[in-house]
């Protein structure tokens, strides 16, 4: 999608979402009755602020089914992803949030029907495993789920990925962190994220851990400990690990998902 018209349907939204603030809100109370989460009306002007300045990672596939965690700023952010690479998507929040996220797919909805966009949005509740055996031109990416990415393939539902960029690897080896971990254990618990916390003997362990079993999610190391820079570098260019050393990267972690490839 070209970048003026990437710019109007983001305006558009931003319109919108104002506009329907008060059903957001009224949305995310119901939702708020299982679930902490609470929506930020500013965190989805920031996120498509955003959007507008940076390129998006593209998908490859005319059709396809994401299955997340319920977050609603990583639906709206995977349904932008959509839109400017011209894919059909269904976006299935395995009934978590399922308010607040009907109502943001709603509004892009509305928005491309207003703008002509011809490209298909909408949130599934769960996954129909025995529809989708069948359905060989669908791509389904899993982003956190490794449990459900292990239901679809033990049911052989074809073109299944998994890529767990939105889940998070933790390590930290001195007790002065525990606050920190905490807050990071908080923030991952009401924002949808999966977390790992590793056992390791010490920082160099924990990084051959890393480099064994990452996955593609990000990694926090906090620790006393030398670290070696030339090592972790390495990682991030050669096994495309995020890896984070004494520094709190979540707060913002939806951005961070912008720009990558996804599918």
């Amino acid at each position: 999608m070209e970048k003026s018209k990437k710019e109007n349907l983001l305006n558009k939204l931003i319109k919108r979402i104002k506009e329907e603030e008060k059903n957001i809100y009224k949305a995310n109370e119901i939702d708020r009755n299982h679930y902490k989460m609470k929506i930020n009306m500013n965190r989805f002007i920031q996120i498509s602020e955003n959007l507008k300045e940076k390129d998006i990672g593209e998908f490859t596939d005319e059709n396809v089914i994401i299955t997340h965690n319920g977050n609603p700023y990583m639906t709206y952010i995977l349904a932008m992803k959509a839109i400017c690479s011209n894919t059909n998507l269904e976006i299935c929040v395995n009934e978590t949030m399922l308010g607040t996220n009907s109502v943001i797919v709603k509004i892009i909805e509305e928005v491309l029907k207003e703008l002509k966009i011809n490209i298909h949005i909408a949130i599934i509740r769960t996954l129909d495993i025995e529809t989708l055996k069948n359905q060989k031109n669908i791509k389904i990416i899993v982003l956190q789920d490794k449990a459900q990415y292990s239901q679809l393939l033990r049911a052989k539902v074809p073109n299944v990925v998994y890529k767990p960029i939105y889940n998070v690897a933790l390590y930290i080896d001195d007790e002065e962190f525990e606050e920190i971990q905490q807050d990071i254990i908080q923030y991952c618990d009401e924002n949808f994220i999966e977390i790992e916390i590793y056992d390791a003997e010490d920082v160099e362990d924990a990084i051959e851990q890393l480099e064994a079993d990452n996955e593609g999610e990000y990694a926090l190391i906090l620790t006393k400990q030398k670290v070696d820079m030339d090592k972790i570098q390495e990682l991030k260019e050669k096994e495309n690990i995020d890896i984070y050393i004494n520094k709190n990267i979540l707060t913002d972690l939806e951005d961070r998902i912008i720009n990558k490839k996804i599918g």
